[in-house]
């Protein structure tokens, strides 16, 4: 996560010193009935100094432009969603959308969906930047939250240790605990840190995807599978990753009997990829979980795997690679757009970023209902592309569609409410 972001810092800034003031839509709640994948798609546009939050239904139809955006009033801090903003990776299904602005703010923000208001705040930074990745909603009462940085600086605060995964609860909102990481990296030098990225609730057991870098974040090693018993709130196993690093991509087979994981790899200083340590892995979780079956980014490509990965149907993945860039800053490779069957190994490009790298982003299937979606923040003027699938996970040509038309941001994430 670190070397693709670095890889990004040239775009991010060329998209920052473009950026303008803009003319927002008024936010505008949603009633949805839930149906066979849900009530529809989170979709988070930004320029990386703002956002805007748009909701679509599984058929493409826009829901709401603007259910909360960087000019909607703050419930209790103050401070407008900034632009690094991600919904969670998992389906919520409650009343409410919690939205993870990540760094440096660290904050959770839970919207009304009917009302498109902000309802509560909870801060997750507890006096440092701890860069919160994702938020796994489990009771009422209870959830997770994997805080990606470590605190140099711990012991000032309550809850401040950071490269964690923190226990609040949402219907007060508070902190209520932690879970300490460390033991997944027994065996690796003391200045190794765990760093959390993903989160996933499987038929009731709780996974957390770890990335390992040192302190300096000059090295990194192999990533790791956590499962975390929900009636202790402790590890109850570890699954070293063996030569995949800088994982951040987690997904759960339709039958919930597997898992992928995708990494980007190691490549944390050069601007130039590298496809040492990137690559798929398929863990088998009918018992304590274990890699099934692996794919090298080298077997799937001459680029590293970028952050989308989901599930077309059982059997079939959809995945992204990360393109990059000349040293002048002009687009050296494009990003694309995977379809892997993971039995016969097949490798089909679906599509490439149209003449920009680092803008193809998340990507969101939905089996039952058929339909996957993935953002591009430059094709038809920032789309969300919306693919039909038949059941063997073949996929028809893409229907791009506007999310939102007057603020004009681009779209980069994708969630399920």
């Amino acid at each position: 996560m670190i070397g693709a972001r670095l890889r990004m810092a040239v775009v991010t800034g060329l998209l920052a010193a473009c950026s303008a003031p803009r003319v927002t839509p008024d936010s505008q709640g949603v009633s949805a009935t839930p149906g066979p994948c849900g009530r529809g798609v989170v979709v988070i546009e930004s320029d990386y100094q703002s956002s805007n939050v748009s909701l679509l239904d599984f058929e493409g139809r826009v829901l709401s432009e603007s259910l909360a955006s960087s000019r909607t009033e703050s419930a209790g801090f103050g401070v407008a969603l900034s632009g690094d903003v991600v919904p969670s990776s998992s389906s919520q299904s409650g009343p409410e959308l919690v939205l993870i602005d990540r760094y440096p703010a660290g904050v959770l923000r839970f919207v009304d969906l009917a009302t498109a208001r902000v309802t509560a705040e909870l801060s997750v930074a507890t006096g440092f930047k701890s860069n919160p990745q994702d938020y796994l909603p489990f009771a009422a009462d209870r959830a997770y939250v994997a805080r990606y940085a470590r605190n140099a600086n711990a012991g000032r605060q309550a809850w401040d240790e950071g490269g964690d995964i923190l226990l609040v609860d949402p219907s007060l909102p508070a902190i209520t605990g932690r879970i300490e990481l460390s033991s997944a990296l027994t065996g690796e030098p003391s200045n190794f840190s765990a760093h959390p990225a993903r989160l996933l609730n499987v038929s009731g057991r709780i996974f957390a995807l770890l990335a390992a870098y040192a302190d300096d974040f000059s090295s990194g090693v192999s990533s790791r599978l956590v499962e975390i018993d929900p009636g202790t709130d402790s590890l109850s196993s570890t699954l070293v990753l063996e030569g995949l690093r800088g994982c951040t991509g987690l997904a759960a087979s339709p039958d919930q009997r597997e898992l992928a994981v995708t990494c980007t790899g190691d490549d944390l200083r050069s601007t130039v990829p590298k496809l040492e340590g990137s690559g798929v892995a398929l863990l088998d979780i009918d018992g304590p979980p274990r890699i099934r079956q692996r794919f090298d980014a080298s077997e799937l490509g001459n680029a590293p795997l970028g952050f989308g990965l989901a599930y077309a149907v059982p059997g079939v993945l959809l995945l992204n690679t990360l393109g990059h860039l000349q040293d002048s800053g002009a687009s050296a490779a494009q990003d694309a757009l995977l379809r892997l069957d993971t039995a016969s190994g097949k490798v089909d490009v679906l599509l490439q970023s149209a003449g920009e790298p680092f803008t193809l982003g998340g990507a969101l299937c939905a089996a039952s209902c058929a339909v996957c979606f993935v953002t591009d923040a430059k094709r038809s003027g920032g789309s969300v592309l919306r693919f039909a699938i038949d059941e063997q996970g073949n996929f028809a040509e893409p229907t791009p569609i506007r999310a939102e038309t007057r603020i004009g941001l681009p779209p980069r994430y994708l969630g399920a409410f």
